[in-house]
């Protein structure tokens, strides 16, 4: 069981207007596997996630070799509440880009879903190890900050 955290809901930035416009690009390029990721993440702004995995298996399908794209399934799939599909998208990215920061976070949230809070906790730490400064990295250093905070 996740840990407790301030709620995420709905994301800024999200308009009809963006998912009008991944949607023209997939009319137009119905095999782009970008622009089912692409629109899949529109979705998951709004925490539609049915509809984002929808989008995120369809990019995978198209573009196995992507990494991200099996990332962004398994915080789909994970939000969904599936963690074992979780696990294996999140897995199969690893195994695919060993260094991919995303998918270490994302085997971070599984193993701390599955309760398995020492290994989120190297996970997160070896997320962090990984690379530049991004958005998840921040993500994953309060989520870390979280997991080893005293306990009352």
């Amino acid at each position: 069981m996740p840990l407790k955290r301030r709620p995420r809901g709905p994301r800024k930035g999200w308009t009809p207007e963006a998912v009008a416009r991944q949607e023209r690009a997939i009319g137009r390029n119905p095999w782009g596997g970008y622009n089912h990721n692409s629109l899949g993440c529109e979705f998951a702004r709004v925490c539609s996630w049915e509809r984002a995995a929808c989008e995120f298996e369809r990019a995978v399908e198209i573009n196995p070799w992507e990494g991200l794209f099996k990332v962004n399934l398994a915080r789909a799939y994970l939000a969904l509440g599936d963690v074992g599909k979780a696990r294996k998208m999140a897995e199969a990215a690893l195994e695919q880009s060993p260094k991919l920061c995303a998918a270490m976070f994302a085997l971070a949230l599984v193993c701390e879903h599955s309760g398995r809070l020492k290994s989120a906790v190297s996970w997160y730490r070896k997320c962090l190890d990984s690379g530049p400064e991004s958005g998840i990295r921040h993500e994953a250093e309060e989520n870390l900050a979280i997991l080893l905070a005293p306990r009352p």
